[in-house]
């Protein structure tokens, strides 16, 4: 009796996953599983540029420089003119009508963590991508916000010395540079309190917001920090409950949703929420197909998950499309705790 009562309740627990799931499934996958991807929105549509994936061959470096975009109104992912190269952990960023790709990982005989500076505009008439700009470093695994009309970038991962091409060849930053866009052009503002890499980033009404990380032999990081432009300081606000890395977070409803991370022994299935009304965080439900190297986006007031692993490293690559609506429209986050 007891056996047959664990039964009866392990499948109506599991009953609501199994319907979030269908109906996850029913918006289209990416043409490709990717993970360590940074989505932007542009032009209305959500766009992703490259990853790299345990589905690809490792013949090339097991990542892509495919480019899609998607938006409610197509029934299929849209693609356009592929990156230079296939390469991950890059930094997809637009500002008004121009769409940039900031360095990140390429495959090369050195191998396939092969830092670069490249910056990359997207050219929508000619369906090129270009060459424009060098970062002051080569940098990947960053993170970054529009602010007064440039594109800030803050922390990820640099090579430490002459040698590039593999994992350790590089090491978390602390700098903080700033892009402008017309004169492709960059200028240093205040680094971080510390170095990190893999963390996450929203922006709230003129607000730019870097959430955890991970420190090499540090493990993860709970801080969450505000960048105040007019002031060029960091602020501390109130840290998440747990530390997070190869998150990813976006805003709804004057709220911080934050996805999916992975640690040591696996990947993060809890929804985090903070609520700007409070600055509290609270768990606001858990996410049935955990990710991490994901992407988060806010469009037409959802948010959508997108590609992503359900195993920490290069394993279980997911072509996930998904709306995060099903699960958090109910959320109390904006109730104080308790």
């Amino acid at each position: 009796m007891r056996l047959s009562l664990l039964v009866l309740t392990a499948s109506i627990c599991l009953l609501p996953t199994l319907t979030r799931q269908a109906q996850a499934s029913t918006w289209p996958k990416l043409p490709e599983a990717v993970q360590e991807i940074y989505p932007t929105v542009f032009e209305n549509q959500i766009w992703v540029a490259g990853g790299i994936s345990s589905s690809l061959p490792q013949s090339q470096g097991n990542m892509t420089a495919k480019v899609h975009y998607w938006s409610t109104e197509f029934k299929q992912w849209q693609g356009v003119a592929d990156l230079p190269e296939g390469r991950h952990h890059t930094y997809l960023q637009a500002v008004g009508d121009k769409l940039f790709a900031f360095g990140g990982f390429i495959h090369s005989a050195q191998g396939q963590w092969l830092n670069t500076a490249d910056v990359l505009l997207f050219d929508k008439a000619k369906n090129t991508w270009t060459r424009v700009a060098k970062m002051p470093v080569p940098l990947s695994e960053t993170v970054g916000a529009v602010l007064n009309g440039n594109i800030h970038l803050v922390g990820g991962r640099s090579p430490h010395s002459d040698q590039n091409g593999q994992w350790q060849h590089s090491s978390d930053i602390a700098r903080h540079f700033v892009f402008d866009p017309t004169t492709l052009t960059f200028s240093e503002a205040k680094p971080l309190p510390k170095a990190l890499n893999s963390a996450a980033s929203v922006q709230y009404q003129g607000r730019w917001i870097v959430l955890g990380g991970r420190q090499f032999g540090g493990g993860n990081l709970p801080e969450v920090l505000e960048y105040l432009v007019d002031e060029n300081r960091w602020q501390v606000l109130e840290k998440m409950p747990e530390g997070r890395a190869g998150h990813a977070a976006a805003v709804l409803n004057n709220s911080i949703y934050v996805f999916g991370g992975e640690h040591e022994n696996g990947v993060y299935q809890d929804i985090l929420c903070y609520a700007f009304a409070t600055g509290q965080w609270q768990v606001v439900g858990k996410w049935p197909m955990p990710q991490h190297g994901l992407g988060a986006v806010t469009l037409n007031d959802e948010i959508w998950l997108i590609g992503g692993a359900s195993r920490p490293g290069l394993a279980e690559t997911s072509a996930l499309l998904a709306s995060a609506k099903p699960l958090i429209q109910d959320a109390k986050c904006e109730s104080p705790k308790k």
